[in-house]
Formats: C-alpha cells, structure tokens, sequence
C-alpha cells in the first residue's frame, strides 16, 4: 500500500494555526492556513519551511483548502500565497469566501494600522489571495487533476463550513476542520457519506470536554439577559444606560441574536418572560 504522510505545519499540540500538509498518492495538499493569535511574530503563521526552504510553494503543492472563516483556519492564507508565494487554487465554500476577505482584512486593521506591526500582508494582497479561490458546493466532486479529487460535506459549526474528503486512485483522507454534531438555531449537524477513509483528521479541540446541553446553556444565558434589563441594562453596581454584549466567536454570536430574537415565542416561555425590551 503507498504511504500517505500527515505532517501539521501548525496546530498539531496547540490551538491556533490550523494548517497541515497531506501527502497522498504523489500529491501534495494543504488543509487550512490559519494564524495563531497568540503570537506577534513570525510564530503566528504555519512553518512553511516544511514543504520548501527554497522557492514558492506553487511547485510543490497541487491544492489548498480552506475549512472556514475563522483566523485560527485561514488567517494566514495572503501571507501564504502573496509574500511566501502560491499561485494554485484555493478551494473553500461560497460563504467562506464571502466573509473570509472582511475579517482578513479586520484582522490586518488592528495588526498593521493600530498596532504598526510588520510583516504582515496588505489590503491588495487580501484581494490578490482571493482571487485564486476557487468555490465549492458542498456535495459536489471537484477534479483538480486527472488523480486528485474533492468533496465538500455539511460541517455545522459556523455558516460556510465543510468537511472534505480527498482521494487520489484508491486512496483517501477526510479531514473535517472544526465540526458539530449538535444542531442549534442557526446550524444544523455535520453529516457525511458513509465511507472509508485511510485515514480521518478531526478536529479534537474539546473532545475531552463535557459541557452543558445548548439548551441549558441559553437558558442560563436568558435568564442572565432577563435580569440585567430588569436592572435597567446594566450589571448590579453600574449605573443605567445601554447594555453592549460582547462575544468572540463570529458565528456562535449569531445563535445568541436569535435566541434573543425569539424570546417571546412559546417555545421559550420556560426560558425568559416575554419581553418587548430585548
């Protein structure tokens, strides 16, 4: 059996820069190019060095694929192909590509203008990155070559964001990037065919978490939203005025908007009064 080789260029004991090279077949893919956003230098981006010390990385990778949004997964993708150098497809969901460019470029705003750090790509190095991605359907088999072929699946956990499976002849690898198997009121739960990869990359981030249901989770959340308007908006020694909520993760806060949004349906009676101040 040909040797399939896994080597994590980033994120492999730690959180943050999601990016790891997969050999399979004589071809060479890079699932994720994410920045560690507990760096301010050159350890915030993946260690290219292992695919090349010399040259662009264009001559030694076929493709590149981008699970989702979030920086920790492709923050360091115009880095990658702009000032290292990779000129191939980039493959990602329509979504994805959509709402990658505006936090890429959120992300530079605070770094570049307010911080002044350099090194670090530019707005036109955003664009000239996504203008190699090329869009995926999920479901649908991409042929990169006539060996290398695609397929994105439904991952739940932010809007955009998918699953793949690689194969070259016999071989395959899936790899799902971050994942849930919970649906909420936002998402549903990840699926894939049923299949047989050589070999499955998963995202393990909190597999040895146990954590409270959704539903417990925004009940509490509620009930905490439901006490501060009772004080007038405000935490218990603050004076009144408006109340600003402040949360990290773009996608998960979407879940939190429609819960807010639907508080004074039945099905959330046990959760929060009907209210018409939220």
């Amino acid at each position: 059996m040909p040797e399939i080789k896994v080597t994590p260029l980033g994120a492999g004991q730690d959180v943050g820069r999601s990016c790891i090279l997969v050999s399979i077949g004589g071809k060479n893919i890079m699932l994720d190019c994410g920045m560690h956003m507990g760096y301010n230098d050159d350890r915030r981006f993946p260690d290219f060095s292992y695919v090349t010390q010399n040259g662009r990385l264009t001559d030694f990778l076929d493709c590149v694929i981008i699970s989702h949004f979030h920086l920790d997964h492709c923050g360091a993708l115009p880095y990658m192909s702009e000032m290292v150098g990779y000129d191939g497809p980039i493959y990602m969901t329509h979504p994805t590509k959509a709402i990658c460019p505006i936090l890429l470029e959120d992300f530079r705003k605070i770094t570049v203008d307010k911080k002044g750090e350099t090194n670090f790509f530019t707005s036109q190095m955003i664009k000239d990155c996504m203008k190699k991605v090329v869009p995926l359907n999920l479901h649908q088999t991409v042929q990169v070559d006539d060996e290398l072929e695609i397929k994105a699946y439904y991952a739940g956990h932010v809007l955009g964001a998918a699953m793949v499976q690689i194969k070259v002849g016999s071989e395959s690898v899936v790899y799902t990037g971050d994942y849930n198997m919970t649906p909420d009121r936002h998402l549903g739960a990840a699926w894939i065919d049923k299949c047989r990869p050589d070999i499955l990359i998963s995202e393990s981030t909190y597999a040895t978490t146990i954590r409270d249901s959704k539903r417990c989770r925004e009940r509490d959340f509620l009930k905490k939203v439901h006490e501060s308007i009772e004080r007038g908006g405000k935490g218990e020694n603050e004076p009144k005025g408006p109340h600003l909520l402040f949360h990290r993760a773009h996608g998960e806060s979407q879940s939190l908007l429609q819960a807010l949004h639907n508080v004074d349906k039945p099905e959330d009676s046990e959760n929060l009064c009907a209210e018409k101040h939220v």
